[in-house]
């Protein structure tokens, strides 16, 4: 996108007009079913996501990290978030009616890093929602905060064991670590799978889960990417709805937890660890090179209130983790 195309469409934020057919303009009161023109081709259902969006005062948008915003890349340490998402993921922010949440299974620091911090409406949540932010705050779920010590004593010892096999990296994410072995030749997996299961039975108070081409090791909480969408879907408006987009396998707990009332949509690609036809999701888009489209579709369709959410009250780091955050 252009820089002049970019203040053109910022432009539009303020005006209470929705298109309806591609090129048309209309009061929102008179339009029932926004334009499916953006989306059509590349989103299953797109009619009834965007009555559910256009019918509601505000929309919370969760947004996965690694294949939604930014593009699956060997190498975990030079993801970045792709080129033509940033403006529009920018423009989402600084709208009224729309609370933009980065949720992922990265560190939270990693996170705002790689994403930049575009406006007082992004909330992250790293760690799979065990570290959020927002604004210059930031809360860690407590209990995962005494694993600390142990996580990194774990990643010493695993990153020795693998030291020898190629295609292998520990990351040390502070409260939980991931292994990845994305270019680790098939024969190695299941060795290094072992260890890691290994490794981790012989410690109290931790787990392991599987991603795509991944085994992290979580503090043995009960908090999880649905639950971090539970806490912001709550804390929006009541007449607001909540759509999460996510293309993997710890994505499944934010779907279920936004639907029936909101809408989850599952990223589809190549080699996913979900396979589109089992997921939770009630709708598919069709590769993370869509990502862009539905949220500029989003950006159109979401209603334009005159009143603006003041999201300096936004609180959701009071008490974010009840009793075990107090």
């Amino acid at each position: 996108m252009t820089d002049a195309e970019e203040r053109a469409a910022a432009a539009t934020d303020g005006e209470d007009t929705v298109s309806t057919e591609p090129g048309g303009d209309a009061d929102p009161a008179d339009a029932s079913v926004p334009t499916l023109a953006p989306v059509a081709d590349v989103l299953t259902d797109a009619a009834d996501l965007g009555a559910l969006v256009h019918g509601s005062a505000g929309v919370v948008v969760g947004l996965d990290f690694d294949g939604t915003l930014a593009p699956v890349v060997d190498d975990h340490a030079g993801a970045s978030l792709a080129p033509a998402v940033r403006p529009v993921l920018r423009r989402l922010a600084a709208r009224p009616s729309v609370l933009v949440a980065v949720v992922s299974g990265r560190a939270l620091d990693d996170l705002r890093g790689r994403v930049g911090r575009t406006d007082e409406g992004v909330v992250y949540a790293g760690n799979h929602g065990l570290e959020l932010g927002h604004g210059d705050e930031t809360v860690v779920h407590p209990d995962a905060l005494r694993r600390r010590d142990d996580v990194a004593g774990l990643c010493d010892a695993l990153g020795d064991r693998l030291a020898d096999v190629p295609g292998t990296a520990v990351e040390n994410k502070g409260i939980t670590a991931t292994v990845h072995y994305r270019t680790a030749h098939s024969t190695a997996v299941p060795g290094v799978i072992d260890a890691v299961e290994t490794a981790v039975a012989d410690r109290d108070g931790l787990r392991v889960t599987a991603g795509d081409r991944i085994r992290e090791i979580r503090p043995a909480v009960d908090w999880d990417k649905g639950d971090a969408m539970r806490l912001l879907s709550a804390v929006a408006p009541d007449d607001w709805t909540t759509v999460y987009v996510g293309d993997d396998v710890t994505d499944e707990d934010a779907f279920a937890a936004v639907q029936p009332d909101g809408a989850g949509v599952h990223v589809a690609r190549g080699g996913s660890a979900v396979d589109p036809g089992e997921t939770a999701a009630a709708h598919r888009l069709d590769g993370q090179s869509s990502v862009t489209a539905l949220l500029r579709w989003i950006d159109e369709v979401a209603p334009r209130p005159s009143r603006r959410v003041d999201w300096s009250d936004l609180r959701p780091l009071d008490d974010p983790f009840g009793p075990a955050g107090r």
